[in-house]
């Protein structure tokens, strides 16, 4: 940058051309501007700018196709092998006529790559509980980590080289797969799992987990705030802590009922040590996740061998039209399945939103059943915690809003809206009918975290608020007599003389929303400078905060 070498991660976006193929490994050069990213900044809902920076991810920039100029892979000698690799399996899987469905999931499952997934695709998962499927992790690599410990028990050699063996084929799969983060995390714990075995003294299944997480900090601290890094940890935690109580409850004598209960036993676990988090990051819950687990979880060994053996054999010649499709339907019947699960929406729950503290709260609560498990007693004397921690929630919950007093514009491409939020409604004004888009990502995080009833209305050109003139101006109406320390908003690139504006009238704040040309912007912006008025553009800062800049001095 400006002939300074500079090292860092930047989000980059191609514009979509059905005619290029990008695959993993491919190296370009362009020339850009680097962009910092821009907050949305919409109350109470998730920002993915600092999704991204948690990612180490500061900047982004925007290309089409023929803005980068290819150039020789620049990656080391054993990725430059493993990416021509998958280049070519992925080339030679296009050429065997799977259902696209099948293709989809195959390359998702093998080769780690999710970018060939669908939104509808993973929107059925999603909805099924299943997600996890999609992404090599610790299912994936738990399995292999089985079926690769069966293999060298029938081999007699020392426990050292079985272990050393059984981790380097994990490391050589996770790096063959692209070396996803989950497929890391979860090759690290498996690794510390299989270590600990050396040691050979009792412990506690744990501590493999917490060595795992030390390791995994300690390279990269980015990691600790990482959702799917929580989800993982938690996950595996979880199934270590509550599986074996769980089993202890009922021991079938007849293998396939003790394989069903065992799965059983797993995602319940798994699910209900995940349910707080997946609430407060996901704000919804899939209540038939069983269902959509039990059968994938009997035969998903079976699916991950079957579509490790089409990918190998694709890449070997052309595989026989019945193989195909038999693969197409065995593959297609799980995913009719599932979509038939994500398709009973009155069983998934959504719009669920916690606050941090109801999240501690209940962990806290599991955490509490757990020690109850082993001590009933303990259950009995500190049951008041419980009842005391609910109260103290309920009342913090019911009280938040009494301390919420906004008036926000909020950025928004093709509308002006602006929301009020008392300590009683939330009243939403705009412009044009709010899509299902604007209900669910800009209305519904604050109705849901602070608990109260919305109402919309449609917005007008002028309103009072805390003794304070706010008037619209678009490229319909008139300009406002009244402007004297009033608040202003420019929308639809508005043919104003916004210097005399400022002459006459002195208004406090002008603010400039996202659907106006960026030089007319540019242009205010130096008008209010040299008149000493307060600008906000909303294109480039996001959503405004109105009551705080008019109480700032």
């Amino acid at each position: 940058m400006d002939t300074k070498k500079v090292l860092g991660n930047a989000l980059v976006s191609v514009k979509c051309d059905s005619h290029v193929q990008y695959y993993k490994g491919d190296s370009f050069t362009c020339f850009s501007k680097l962009h910092l990213l821009k907050k949305s900044n919409n109350p109470y809902a998730f920002e993915y700018t600092d999704y991204l920076k948690k990612e180490n991810i500061t900047h982004q920039f925007w290309v089409t196709s023929t803005d980068l100029y290819q150039i020789p892979p620049l990656a080391n000698s054993l990725n430059k092998v493993a990416n021509t690799l998958k280049k070519h399996l992925v080339i030679n899987l296009k050429n065997q006529h799977l259902h696209p469905i099948a293709y989809q999931l195959t390359t998702a499952l093998v080769l780690g790559n999710k970018s060939e997934v669908d939104n509808q695709l993973a929107t059925d998962f999603t909805n099924a509980g299943v997600i996890h499927i999609l992404a090599i992790s610790g299912l994936h690599m738990g399995i292999i980590y089985l079926v690769l410990a069966w293999c060298f028990q029938q081999v007699h050699a020392s426990i050292i080289l079985k272990s050393i063996l059984i981790i380097g084929f994990l490391w050589l799969f996770t790096w063959f797969s692209g070396g996803s983060p989950s497929a890391i995390r979860a090759t690290t714990m498996f690794s510390c799992f299989q270590l600990s075995k050396l040691l050979m003294r009792r412990q506690h299944p744990l501590n493999p987990l917490f060595v795992s997480i030390f390791i995994l900090v300690l390279i990269d601290p980015y990691t600790l705030p990482s959702v799917g890094f929580q989800l993982s940890v938690v996950a595996v935690g979880s199934i270590i802590v509550g599986v074996p109580k769980l089993l202890a409850l009922w021991k079938p004598k007849f293998w396939l009922t003790r394989k069903v209960w065992g799965i059983i036993c797993v995602s319940t676990c798994a699910q209900f040590g995940l349910l707080p988090l997946s609430v407060f990051y996901f704000h919804q819950f899939p209540s038939l996740f069983l269902l959509a687990n039990l059968p994938l979880m009997l035969m998903i060994t079976l699916v991950l061998i079957t579509a490790i053996s089409i990918v190998i054999w694709s890449g070997i010649g052309t595989i026989p039209g019945i193989i195909i499709n038999g693969y197409n339907y065995f593959i297609m019947s799980i995913y009719k399945y599932i979509q038939w699960i994500s398709l009973q929406k009155e069983f998934l729950f959504t719009e669920l939103y916690i606050q941090p503290a109801t999240l501690i709260f209940l962990y806290l609560f599991l955490a509490f059943l757990v020690v109850a498990y082993h001590k009933p007693l303990f259950l009995i004397r500190r049951g008041y915690l419980i009842l005391l921690g609910l109260i103290g929630l309920f009342f913090y919950e019911k009280t938040l809003p009494l301390f919420v007093d906004e008036l926000w514009v909020h950025q928004h491409y093709t509308n002006t809206i602006l929301t009020e939020i008392t300590s009683r409604s939330i009243n939403t004004h705009s412009k044009n009918t709010l899509s299902t888009v604007d209900k669910k990502f800009l209305v519904a995080p604050i109705k849901g975290n602070l608990h109260l009833n919305s109402n919309r209305f449609k917005l007008k050109n002028s309103y009072t608020y805390k003794k304070h003139q706010i008037h619209i101006i678009d490229n319909k109406s008139s300009i406002p007599t009244t402007v004297a320390n009033a608040v202003v908003i420019l929308t639809d690139a508005p043919k104003i003389n916004l210097q005399r504006i400022l002459s006459t009238q002195k208004p406090k704040l002008i603010i400039a929303t996202s659907h106006n040309y960026k030089n007319l912007a540019q242009k205010w912006k130096a008008t209010c400078a040299e008149h000493q008025v307060a600008f906000y553009d909303i294109s480039q800062r996001g959503s405004l905060n109105i009551t705080k800049e008019l109480t700032t001095p």
